[in-house]
């Protein structure tokens, strides 16, 4: 107990001498210094110089030359950021931000006017669909690090290896059994065992297969999830068709990496691409952080769509950096948000293939994104992901009701893959349990009652309109995939 004590005190005293030197630092300094909490890295630590040569560049000097303000990183997740600045001690510049999340709970500086005078909204970008995961309540309160929108990566060498076409840029469900019927016969073909699968497992992909017949997760207005919808049934039981019965993909138990290369941004999935267990990974170009260092990972490449029914649309996500409510340092912070707009940071994303890059325009007819030199091999990976984000990339549906980020999905497949369910049950189950958690957060916060019985108004109002055959005003959607389908099929009123 000596000893525990001992190391106690020891551990106590070294934080407040660190606490203490950088006081005294800070003291010591004309110029402040604000805190990006994005978690340490090298590819953040290189951010951070270059936002500090950006600032120079720019003239935001003083007379000795020295920057007028600097930039620190400090590690948190998501849960601690939220807890600190709900306490009032969060960094000013929070990274990973939801915003759906954050907005709500008041810990985030609005940036609509800012963002519409410097090019940072969404109309000057990736436009409204994609601009949704900065938005809340029609306002904006955060700007892109990167986004993604994924799709299926081909290792093209192993189709060549096994005699099969590959599969072109969009394709529907019967072409994905087809094709990955004939895959895996050559590709296992005199194996005592099948050790060769048409692709990594993939449930995300019950969503935008559910999405291309029409439906999605949550209602327009986000006051309920409608996953009993017959859409949701037919996605769910084709995925697990995919698994089960045609063996296309590999089951939960056969999902295991044979060879380590290290830790992975898809898990055991991109280094079974690279050693040909898997003719194709759910990814996007963010993927080559991992294939750029793998001894095996200079194969050819090619990015096709999900395997869709009618309506062509895949999910793109972001990760984000907002202004904290209570920053005393909100200028300079804004800086910061205009530098990851700028060329420097943008070009640092490009080369790293850290994802697509904040702002498109950099990346738009620039050969250093479509093809990098040296890299001809990654084909399609870069252009048909920036195509895409532009095009049939939507965000997931995130109700401001519902204060988790789980859609449930995964849980209803998983009922089903341990025959606990019927898919209707399964969903209906998970239909449940996301209402339930609507209707306590609603009835557990008084400043969303109101709100959500006018939503729920609104919502009825809907429904007469579309049983009608009427149009929808296009400002009484908050779902972002209805208000692009909607707008795609016509079904939208101007008003």
């Amino acid at each position: 107990m000596k000893i525990k004590h001992t190391f106690l005190v020891v551990a106590l005293l070294l934080a407040l001498a660190s606490a203490a030197t950088w006081y005294t630092l800070q003291e010591r300094s004309a110029h402040p210094q604000i805190v990006w909490t994005a978690g340490l890295s090298p590819d953040r630590v290189e951010q951070v110089e270059a936002f500090h040569g950006w600032l120079r560049a720019n003239g935001y000097v003083d007379k000795d030359g020295e920057l007028l303000f600097t930039v620190r990183l400090e590690t948190t997740d998501n849960q601690s950021a939220l807890i600190q600045a709900v306490s009032g001690m969060a960094g000013d510049l929070i990274d990973h931000v939801p915003v759906k999340r954050f907005a709500p709970m008041g810990v985030l500086e609005e940036i609509t006017g800012f963002a519409r005078e410097n090019g940072l909204d969404p109309a000057a970008g990736y436009g409204e669909a994609a601009g949704d995961l900065l938005m809340y309540g029609g306002k904006q309160y955060a700007y892109f690090c990167n986004l993604a929108t994924r799709g299926l990566l081909l290792n093209l060498d192993l189709f060549e290896k096994y005699g099969v076409e590959p599969p072109p840029e969009e394709w529907t469900p019967a072409d994905f059994e087809r094709i990955g019927r004939e895959f895996v016969r050559k590709a296992n073909a005199g194996r005592p065992r099948q050790e060769v699968f048409f692709s990594g497992a993939m449930p995300q992909a019950i969503l935008p297969l559910a999405r291309s017949l029409g439906a999605d997760v949550f209602n327009e207005t986000l006051t309920a999830a409608t996953l009993t919808d017959p859409a949701f049934v037919r996605a769910l039981e084709t995925y697990y068709g995919w698994v089960y019965r045609h063996h296309l993909i590999p089951t939960a138990a056969e999902a295991t990496s044979t060879e380590s290369e290290g830790t992975s941004v898809n898990s055991e999935a991109t280094p079974q691409l690279a050693a040909g267990r898997y003719g194709m990974i759910l990814t996007g170009r963010y993927v080559n952080m991992d294939l750029r260092r793998f001894r095996n990972g200079r194969f050819r490449l090619a990015f096709v769509q999900l395997p869709e029914w009618e309506y062509k649309n895949l999910v793109t996500t972001s990760r984000n950096t907002a202004i904290y409510k209570g920053s005393k340092h909100k200028e300079q912070a804004r800086l910061f948000l205009k530098f990851l707009a700028a060329k420097e940071y943008n070009d640092l994303i490009i080369r790293s293939s850290d994802g697509l890059p904040p702002n498109p325009e950099w990346a738009e007819g620039n050969p250093e994104f479509r093809t990098p030199p040296g890299r001809e091999f990654e084909g399609d990976l870069h252009d048909n992901e920036l195509k895409w984000t532009l095009s049939i990339g939507i965000p997931e549906s995130q109700s401001p009701y519902y204060p988790l980020g789980d859609n449930k999905l995964s849980y209803a497949f998983a009922k089903v893959e341990s025959k606990l369910a019927s898919p209707e049950e399964a969903l209906k189950q998970a239909e449940e349990a996301i209402n339930y958690s609507i209707r306590s957060t609603v009835e557990g916060t008084a400043s969303l009652q109101e709100e959500y019985r006018a939503a729920c108004e609104r919502q009825r109002q809907i429904d007469r309109r579309k049983a009608a055959g009427e149009k929808i005003p296009a400002g009484w959607i908050r779902n972002p995939f209805y208000r692009k389908f909607y707008r795609d099929r016509g079904m939208l009123a101007d008003h």
